[in-house]
């Protein structure tokens, strides 16, 4: 059962979204970045041109593999989690895919916090899915413009 405290942590995670640079970061991730392969994240982790924009990659990333190491450890009700949370479905939507060959860049621990959180909802994949989705129609009106 959820407690005041769990709603209190909740409230102080979606305060933090509403830092200036994460919001930068969560537009960059959901508006600009849509990789279609390894190479996508290499282009933006390596090129000095892309520093801003792999700040925000790993700003955004960071954020959410600890948002759900604190879920699955227990420090934030997860029932109460999943109801008030879906953004960190977009971000798996947008990596998920890569993370095996992201591990290979980052190690064997990359993102495994997220991966065990959206796979231990009951609807995760199709959730996921559903955004994989609706990012393929945004990259391919922004190819189009």
């Amino acid at each position: 059962m959820a407690t005041a405290q769990d709603a209190d942590l909740i409230i102080k995670l979606y305060d933090l979204r509403r830092d200036d640079t994460m919001r930068k970061a969560r537009n960059f991730m959901f508006g600009e970045f849509f990789p279609t392969s390894l190479d996508d994240f290499k282009a933006i982790l390596s090129n000095p041109d892309l520093t801003q924009q792999s700040a925000y990659f790993r700003q955004a990333t960071s954020y959410w593999d600890m948002v759900a190491a604190m879920v699955n450890h227990g420090a934030v009700d997860r029932e109460l989690f999943y109801d008030t949370n879906g953004e960190f479905f977009a971000i798996w939507a947008k990596i998920g895919d890569f993370v095996p060959e992201l591990r290979g860049l980052f190690g064997p621990q990359y993102m495994v916090n997220l991966e065990k959180l959206v796979a231990a909802h009951p609807n995760g994949a199709q959730r996921v899915e559903l955004m994989k989705a609706r990012f393929k129609g945004m990259a391919e009106r922004r190819a189009a413009k």
